[in-house]
């Protein structure tokens, strides 16, 4: 019954739709008629303002964040299945950034809210992760491709984590389907880049 709830925490918390909202907060403006048309933390950026993007981000990577760490507490004496558990919570969190009800099922790419969850499951792949992120963005300026190249990084130091016992099977299946998810989310993205079409951040 605890899973059951605690995925169900974590699907509305991550349905949360911060850009949305601050966007109506700051302008009066539904941010899904903007640029990109995407809800996510970037799009805010480049439609509203840095400061209203950091928000964005902010309010996207804190809901994963506490979404998993809500399932820490309520699923602390589920010893036995823990990390499976756990990792079925922070796929709830992100797919309700992706697929939130609040919003017809119309959200973001889950970067920031997958960030969240995964500092929370995971500290060292995503450490790597922000740091490949950083590194990207600041060589080519395109949030796009610095994403991606994250969350493959993200995939790669989970996979090398695990060499050679595999303690963390289940966070390692999970960041196979969260990379699988981004970069689905990503596929007009990277028809641009493909094309060098993909606007840069600045």
């Amino acid at each position: 019954m605890m899973i059951i709830i605690s995925i169900i925490i974590a699907y509305l918390l991550g349905s949360i739709p911060g850009g949305f909202i601050i966007g109506k907060l700051i302008k009066g403006i539904d941010i899904r008629e903007y640029g990109s048309k995407n809800i996510g933390a970037t799009n805010v950026v480049r439609t509203l303002g840095i400061v209203p993007g950091i928000i964005a981000f902010v309010v996207d990577f804190f809901k994963g964040f506490f979404a998993v760490q809500i399932g820490r507490w309520l699923l602390e004496s589920q010893s036995s299945s823990f990390q499976i558990l756990i990792a079925c919570v922070g796929i709830a969190a992100i797919l309700g950034h992706i697929l939130p009800i609040f919003l017809h099922f119309k959200g973001g790419k889950g970067v920031a809210t997958g960030a969240g969850v995964f500092v929370n499951i995971i500290p060292y792949p995503i450490l790597f992760a922000a740091i490949a992120f950083a590194i990207i963005l600041l060589i080519f300026r395109i949030v796009s491709l610095a994403s991606l190249i994250a969350v493959v990084t993200l995939f790669v130091s989970e996979l090398i984590i695990n060499i050679p016992n595999f303690q963390e099977i289940p966070f390692l299946i999970l960041t196979s389907i969260i990379m699988i998810l981004i970069i689905t989310r990503h596929k007009a993205n990277i028809k641009r880049l493909k094309n060098g079409k993909e606007k840069k951040l600045w």
